[in-house]
């Protein structure tokens, strides 16, 4: 199971560094799961590149068109109780910001839900430490470097 943070899921919709890895990613079958805030924070960031001039309107509208269509396919984690409690715990450990405390909660949550290895996919390298840490594997999307699920502390 391939979990992406929302820097790593945008790069599905806007060409950049690490674009190509979210494309092989996120092929059709794979498995790919992310926090419900994801959707908030995916808008956010397409609006804000075309409002910036990085997205045109057609390609904006297109982009948007395809998150739509690909987030029913997602295994999202919502974001009740239980989360909030791993992300503070998180959040005190690692001294990560709020939504990064929030991904690593969702992505704990559904390795302890899924029986197989989840992989964080992100680009924050504060995060994939944290990850790597807790015992997720990671993959950093714009240097593809990888690191197995080390041994929870």
């Amino acid at each position: 199971m391939t979990y992406l943070d929302t820097s790593a899921l945008i790069k599905r919709f806007v060409a950049e560094r690490g674009s190509a890895s979210v494309a092989r990613l996120t092929r059709p079958g794979a498995s790919v799961g992310t926090a419900t805030i994801a959707y908030a924070e995916t808008y956010s960031g397409l609006t804000r590149r075309q409002r910036d001039g990085d997205l045109s309107p057609i390609d904006y509208a297109s982009a948007c068109e395809q998150f739509e269509r690909d987030w029913s396919g997602y295994v999202r984690i919502r974001l009740d109780e239980d989360v909030l409690a791993a992300a503070r715990l998180v959040i005190q450990r690692h001294a990560l910001r709020g939504f990064d405390g929030i991904h690593l909660a969702s992505a704990l949550t559904l390795q302890n839900r899924w029986d197989e290895t989840v992989v964080v996919v992100a680009a924050d390298q504060r995060l994939l430490r944290a990850a790597s840490t807790e015992g997720l594997a990671t993959l950093d999307v714009e240097t593809g470097v990888a690191r197995r699920r080390a041994r929870r502390r």
